[in-house]
C-alpha cells in the first residue's frame, strides 16, 4: 500500500527520502534479512545490556501462537528501549514471527538526515511507518494508519505501539500518560482475529553504556520487569461502529490494561 500522491507531497525532501528506503526494506519478501540481522545485532545488543535482569512474566500469554498468528503490542513508553526489550523477548521465548513494526514519530528518524542510518541500524527500519507531529501533515498520518491495518493482514505480522504517544518522563513510572486515541482506531479496524496484547515494562534506561555495566555488575540489583497480559477484548466497542468517541475509549481500555499490569509489577516488586 502506497500514499496518495497528494499525501507524499506533504513530506519535505528528507522525510521523503527516508520513508521510501523504509517503506522499500518493508517488503514482505526482505523479512529474513531484516529478521537475521535483528536476530544477530538487536538481540546481542539487548542480551549485553539486560539479558542477566530481565524478569519476564505472563509470557505464557503467547501460547500455541505461531508463525502466522498476528499480533498488536501496546505497552507503555518510558525508555528508548522498551520495544527493544519486549521484541527480544518475543524473538527469544515464543513462537511468534519476527516480521515486527514500530510505528514512531517522525522527529530526528524521518526529518533527520542521519535517522535513516540510526533506523537502519537500530532496527532494520522497521520504526516504521512515520507519525508525523505537524498537524498540516495528518492527511499523512491517515495512510499510516491505513498502512498498518494492511500489514496487519498479512500472516505473521507484530505491530508495536505506545498507547501514550509519546516518552512518559514522569518521575512516578506508575503515573501514565493519558492514550492516544490512534491506538483504539488501529484496534478497532484490524480483523477481529488479530490479539491485542498488553505489556508493562519498567527498568531499562537510555544510557547503553549504563545498561552494559549493571548487566554485568549488578544485574539483580537493577531488574527490568516485563509484563504480558492477556488478549485485550473490544468486541463490545466494535458492534457500535467506526466513532471517534468509541476509538478513545478502546483506547482508553489499551491504557486500563497496561495500568494493571503496572500495579501487580508494583506489588509483586514492594515498590
Amino acid at each position: 500500500m502506497r500514499p496518495s500522491p497528494e499525501q507524499l507531497a506533504l513530506l519535505n525532501r528528507t522525510e521523503r527520502v527516508s520513508f521510501e528506503i523504509a517503506d522499500f526494506l518493508a517488503q514482505h519478501k526482505l523479512t529474513p534479512a531484516s529478521e537475521a540481522y535483528l536476530t544477530l545485532v538487536l538481540g546481542a545488543i539487548i542480551w549485553s545490556c539486560g539479558g542477566r535482569r530481565l524478569d519476564v512474566r505472563g509470557i505464557q500469554q503467547f501460547d500455541g501462537m505461531g508463525k502466522k498468528d498476528r499480533v498488536i503490542i501496546v505497552a507503555n513508553h518510558r525508555s528508548f528501549f522498551d520495544f527493544f526489550s519486549i521484541t527480544a523477548i518475543l524473538y527469544w521465548r515464543t513462537n511468534l514471527t519476527k516480521r515486527i513494526f514500530f510505528p514512531t514519530r517522525s522527529t530526528f528518524f524521518y526529518d533527520h538526515p542521519a535517522g535513516p542510518a540510526v533506523n537502519l541500524a537500530m532496527s532494520a527500519m522497521r520504526m516504521f511507518p512515520p507519525i508525523l507531529r505537524d498537524k498540516k501533515k495528518s492527511s499523512f498520518n491517515d495512510f499510516a494508519m491505513d498502512r498498518l491495518i494492511e500489514e496487519l493482514k498479512i500472516p505473521g505480522t507484530i505491530v508495536g505501539v505506545h498507547p501514550e504517544g509519546t516518552r512518559n518522563k514522569s518521575e512516578d513510572p506508575y503515573e501514565l500518560l493519558p492514550a492516544q486515541i490512534g491506538v483504539g482506531k488501529l484496534a478497532l479496524n484490524v480483523d477481529p482475529e488479530v490479539k491485542v496484547i498488553p505489556a508493562f515494562v519498567l527498568g531499562m534506561g537510555n544510557s547503553l553504556p549504563s545498561e552494559l555495566k549493571m548487566n554485568v555488575l549488578e544485574p539483580e540489583a537493577h531488574k527490568i520487569d516485563l509484563f504480558f497480559g492477556a488478549p485485550i477484548d473490544f468486541s463490545d466497542l466494535r458492534a457500535k461502529g467506526a466513532r471517534l468517541a468509541t476509538y478513545k475509549r478502546a483506547a482508553d481500555r489499551c491504557m486500563e490494561h497496561i495500568k494493571a499490569l503496572a500495579e501487580r509489577q508494583r506489588q509483586e516488586s514492594g515498590a
